[in-house]
């Protein structure tokens, strides 16, 4: 059967999804695209279901969790400018506070979605498996999934206040990132660490730089005043990452 009204109540319940309390009462959210769909099916995500759009003529996943609907109502479900005519609703995974198992990450006030997303891509490239979200965007938005490019299906994402944060990582030396910091590309890491990105605008707040034990900067030229977020949060990831086989 194909779904061709937009009032139908999957469509409404998908729609729905684009709002952050829904998602966090419903505990789902959606991603959308062959490549997101496939790696979430692959890795082994909790899916409620697929939805296809009619003239969908590409690879499909899990038919018994299937259902198709119009091109028109795909397009109203969409957020893509360009649709591939798949989309997923996946079960959002346990987001508790708990100790990392390696190299970690943690945002403090980051607050725009792409950054997010950014960051949760190149913290699964680069190896560091747990990332703490302390006053974040929603990493389950659909801007922050897409930018992602399905980062966000590989890392174990810990959500909660800075109590409990720093309490997973009362052990693990903590290095915040600031232009006032050590050049970091002489900074010899410890073997176990956490590496803080904060605010675009504001930076780390002054609660969690207290915690940190070392502080850590990218040399620019003068004519450059800042990185954006995604970019510094990559560049001192791969470079922390590398010099522990110095």
């Amino acid at each position: 059967m194909v779904i061709t009204s937009r009032s139908n109540p999957l469509v409404k319940s998908i729609l729905a999804l684009r709002d952050k309390k829904a998602r966090r009462e419903r505990g789902e959210y959606i991603a959308e695209g062959i490549k997101q769909v496939r790696e979430a099916v692959a890795c082994g995500c909790k899916i409620s279901c697929i939805v296809y759009a009619e003239s969908f003529s590409g690879e499909r996943f899990l038919p018994d969790l299937a259902q198709t609907v119009s091109d028109s109502v795909f397009e109203k479900l969409s957020e893509e400018v360009t649709p591939q005519g798949v989309l997923a609703v996946i079960k959002i995974p346990d987001t508790s506070v708990r100790a990392p198992q390696g190299r970690c990450l943690l945002l403090d006030g980051v607050s725009d979605p792409g950054n997010v997303g950014t960051i949760l891509r190149t913290a699964n490239a680069a190896g560091y498996e747990d990332v703490y979200l302390l006053s974040c965007a929603d990493p389950f938005s659909s801007k922050c999934v897409r930018a992602s490019m399905s980062g966000i299906f590989f890392v174990r994402l810990h959500i909660g206040g800075s109590e409990e944060i720093f309490r997973a990582l009362e052990h693990i030396p903590m290095l915040c990132a600031d232009m006032d910091g050590e050049n970091v590309f002489g900074f010899q890491p410890p073997e176990k660490f956490c590496l803080v990105i904060g605010n675009e605008a504001n930076g780390v707040s002054e609660q969690v730089r207290k915690m940190c034990s070392h502080t850590v900067k990218i040399p620019m030229r003068e004519s450059c005043e800042s990185l954006n977020a995604g970019v510094s949060a990559g560049i001192l990831m791969y470079v922390l990452a590398a010099a522990e086989h110095r």
